[in-house]
């Protein structure tokens, strides 16, 4: 695994968590497809029902389906926004904690496209449970990790503003804190080949995250629908909404009062016909087989 490491401070970055603008990473939503690979009945009749728009989209039907919630229980207490400096842009995704110093995140939400290269760690800045103004804790990140296999540079791509389909599955990110935050970490569980939620018992799906729409607050899909090593081992494809800012945000399975992150969201998957505009067809992301055994190793340093 990569590494990238740093023991200095980047003096001003907390101020991102006042900003009210954010310049988002033109990779960090949606990713353009004709004729996407389908993955199962449920999700084809969701994307029947998206009307198309003239630009691309992350709400996956005709309504959406997120709804803002306050970020003072668990595990929505454990979610964060995370912040990136990129030379005079600033941008955001959202990620999760896993451990005490620990957050799984988006690898495409650490790379800056102008440099064609990985951001160096304090430049990014993690803020847990945000809501407006007030929120649990922040730091800045030490060190960060990803997949050797993520490529992710300007001339890897299918087009600029695009992640490869085959990368999607290697598109996480491993970021270790400067300081503890107080919230309890969300564990990570692979379900290989696995079609969620399991229609025999009350479990369900959800994606949370900071949208561009609600930079400040985080918003939750319950309900959505969730499959592991589709269309590629390694991958995922859900029905659950999301907008640009939510690359990075957890793939929940909850159970009660028990939740499992068990993938990682990446992209929207779209069509585009002239004359009518894009069509969202389906989210993707990476199984949390990828990156079981990573943060393993990273929480036992």
């Amino acid at each position: 695994m990569r590494a990238y490491y740093t023991k200095h401070w980047l003096l001003g970055l907390r101020i991102i968590i006042t900003l009210k603008f954010a310049a988002l990473n033109l990779a960090a939503g949606t990713n353009a497809a004709r004729g996407a690979d389908a993955s199962g009945a449920d999700m084809t009749r969701l994307a029947q029902q998206a009307p198309p728009t003239d630009y691309r989209s992350g709400l996956l039907g005709a309504q959406d389906h997120r709804v803002p919630v306050m970020s003072d229980r668990w595990p929505w207490s454990s979610i964060g926004r995370l912040n990136t400096i990129m030379g005079m842009r600033r941008g955001f995704c959202t990620g999760t904690l896993i451990g005490p110093r620990h957050v799984i995140t988006a690898a495409h939400c650490l790379f800056d496209s102008r440099t064609n290269g990985f951001v160096k760690p304090q430049a990014v800045h993690f803020v847990i449970a945000q809501t407006k103004d007030e929120f649990l804790g922040h730091s800045i990140a030490a060190a960060f990790v990803t997949s050797p296999d993520f490529r992710f540079k300007v001339e890897e791509r299918p087009r600029w503003d695009l992640i490869a389909s085959e990368m999607v599955k290697n598109d996480w990110a491993i970021i270790e804190l400067e300081q503890p935050l107080p919230s309890v970490a969300v564990p990570v569980r692979a379900m290989p080949q696995t079609d969620l939620p399991d229609r025999s018992t009350q479990d369900e799906i959800a994606l949370a995250g900071y949208g561009s729409d609600h930079a400040f607050v985080l918003s939750v899909h319950r309900g959505c629908a969730a499959s592991t090593d589709v269309p590629s081992a390694g991958s995922l494809t859900h029905t659950c909404d999301s907008m640009p800012g939510e690359s990075g945000s957890p793939i929940l399975l909850l159970e009660g009062e028990k939740a499992w992150i068990i993938g990682v969201h990446s992209t929207i998957y779209s069509s585009f016909e002239s004359g009518v505009g894009y069509r969202a067809l389906e989210g993707r992301g990476v199984s949390a087989s990828m990156f079981e055994a990573p943060v393993r190793a990273a929480l036992k340093n």
